[in-house]
């Protein structure tokens, strides 16, 4: 499968699906895109925005690939390196998921900022 490149012409070689893969039609987008992330680095830093607003942002009427399926969404696919692919969903859902509110330290600025 190959899929179109965000931002340019270019297409990529995207890879395959295993059995087990069960992402709904509507986010059949995002999980092309999520396919990518381990080598576009835009597409990356997609993801590590999604989960940093996945908890203060309402995605319900957008297709994604939710954070509670990231792992298993890793699993089902075959990846260039699974080491890293593993890495890349594990922290991204622990980044989504993670119970209470998390506290970001602008240390340029000397500010504790928090995010319930």
């Amino acid at each position: 499968m190959t899929v179109p490149r965000p931002r340019t012409n270019e297409r990529i070689t995207a890879l395959r699906c295993l059995p087990g893969c069960a992402v709904q039609p509507a986010a059949r987008h995002h999980h092309d895109r999520l396919l990518t992330v381990e080598f576009d680095i835009d597409e990356l830093l997609e993801l590590v925005e999604l989960a940093v607003t996945w908890g203060e942002l309402d995605y319900s009427g957008v297709g994604v690939v939710p954070p509670e399926q990231w792992l298993d969404f890793a699993a089902c696919h075959e990846w260039r390196d699974p080491d890293r692919a593993a890495r890349i969903f594990s922290v991204a859902t622990d980044i989504a998921l993670r119970p209470g509110g998390r506290q970001a330290v602008y240390p340029l600025l000397g500010e504790v900022a928090t995010a319930s």
